[in-house]
C-alpha cells in the first residue's frame, strides 16, 4: 500500500491544511522517489523469511515507507517524535494496521522497547544522530536481525571503506553494505547533500568470529578502539602511552600484552590494520584482563 503523502503536491496540501513545515530540528527531509521505496522493501523481503521477526521504523514522518513496511503484515514498532505526524499516524495509519505499535517521543529514550524482541529496523535517520542511533541498536538489541538506513553519503561510504574506530566497532557486531546512492532530489524540502542506503545484517555464528556478550566486553571493545584511534595516524605504542582512554594502569598493561601477543609491529598505525586484526587483538584484551 502507498502512502497519500507520497508526491510533492500532496506533501504541500498536507503541510498547508496543518499550517506546518518540515523542521530541520528533526532533520525532515521525506522520500518522494517511490522507486527507492520499492528497493529498499525489496532489498529487505528475503531477509524477513521468518515471520516471527519484528519490524520496526524510526521516524515515520508522511509514512511514505511505513505504508509499505506494515503491508509486510509483521508487528511493527513505530518511532515518533514530531506531533503532527504522531497525529496522523493515529488517525489514518493505526486504524488500517492492527499489527502496529506508535511510540511517541525521542527514539533514543524509546528504544529500549525494542531490545527484547527479534528486531530488523528500517530508518531514515537524522544525520547528527545516526552514529548513536546504531550503536545504541546494535549494542542493547540481543537480537537484533539487522537494519536497512537511509544517511548521509559520506557517512556511508567512510564507514563501508574507511577503517575508523566506528566502522571497527560494528564489525564486532555486524556486516555493513553499501547498497545505493540516493540522490538528493528523491527528497523534499531537498536536502544539500546526497543520501546513501546501507544494510547491516548481524554476523554469522561461527568458530573464528568473537561474539560480544556481555557490557563489560562490549565497553572493553570501545575503550581499546577509543585507545587506538586516538590521534589521527599515530602509532599504537604512542596512542597507548598517551590517551586519556588508557590512564587506568591494568588495562594499559593488559591492551600492550594482547598487542605483543597479536603480534602486531607497536609501531603500526590503526588504518594499516584490517579488522580482524582488531577483533584478535580484543580477544587477546579479554584473555589478559581475565587471568
Amino acid at each position: 500500500m502507498k502512502s497519500p503523502y507520497a508526491t510533492i503536491s500532496n506533501i504541500q496540501t498536507f503541510f498547508e491544511a496543518k499550517g506546518i513545515r518540515a523542521q530541520k530540528k528533526f532533520g525532515q527531509n521525506f522520500l518522494i522517489d517511490q522507486n527507492i521505496v520499492n528497493f529498499i522493501v525489496k532489498s529487505v523481503e528475503p531477509l524477513l523469511t521468518d515471520k516471527s521477526t519484528v519490524l520496526a521504523e524510526i521516524g515515520i514522518g508522511l509514512g511514505t515507507l511505513t505504508y509499505p513496511v506494515l503491508s509486510l503484515d509483521q508487528k511493527t514498532f513505530l518511532f515518533e517524535i514530531d506531533h503532527a505526524y504522531i497525529q496522523l499516524a493515529k488517525e489514518e495509519i493505526l486504524p488500517k494496521f492492527p499489527k502496529a505499535l506508535l511510540l511517541e517521543g525521542d527514539a533514543l529514550e524509546n528504544l529500549f522497547h525494542i531490545y527484547n524482541e527479534n528486531i530488523f529496523v528500517f530508518g531514515n535517520l537524522p544525520y547528527h544522530l545516526t552514529t548513536e542511533i546504531i550503536n545504541t541498536l546494535i549494542i542493547h538489541c540481543r537480537n537484533f536481525q539487522g537494519g536497512i538506513f537511509m544517511v548521509q553519503k559520506e557517512f556511508a561510504e567512510r564507514l563501508v571503506k574507511e577503517t575508523s574506530s566506528l566502522s571497527v566497532f560494528l564489525s564486532a557486531f555486524c556486516d555493513v553494505k553499501y547498497l545505493k546512492t540516493v540522490h538528493k532530489n528523491c527528497f523534499f524540502p531537498i536536502p544539500k547533500i546526497h543520501s546513501a542506503l546501507i544494510l547491516l545484517t548481524p554476523k554469522k555464528e561461527t568458530g573464528k568470529v568473537w561474539r560480544l556478550t556481555t557490557d563489560r566486553e562490549v565497553e572493553l571493545w570501545s575503550r581499546m578502539l577509543r585507545t587506538l584511534f586516538w590521534g589521527k595516524r599515530k602509532q599504537i605504542q604512542v596512542s597507548l602511552r598517551e590517551s586519556p582512554f588508557s590512564e587506568d594502569e591494568t588495562f594499559r598493561d593488559a591492551l600492550g600484552k594482547a598487542i605483543q601477543s597479536a603480534g602486531i609491529p607497536p609501531t603500526s598505525r590503526p588504518e594499516e590494520l584490517n579488522r580482524e586484526q582488531f577483533l584478535t587483538l580484543g580477544q587477546h584484551l579479554l584473555d589478559h584482563l581475565s587471568k
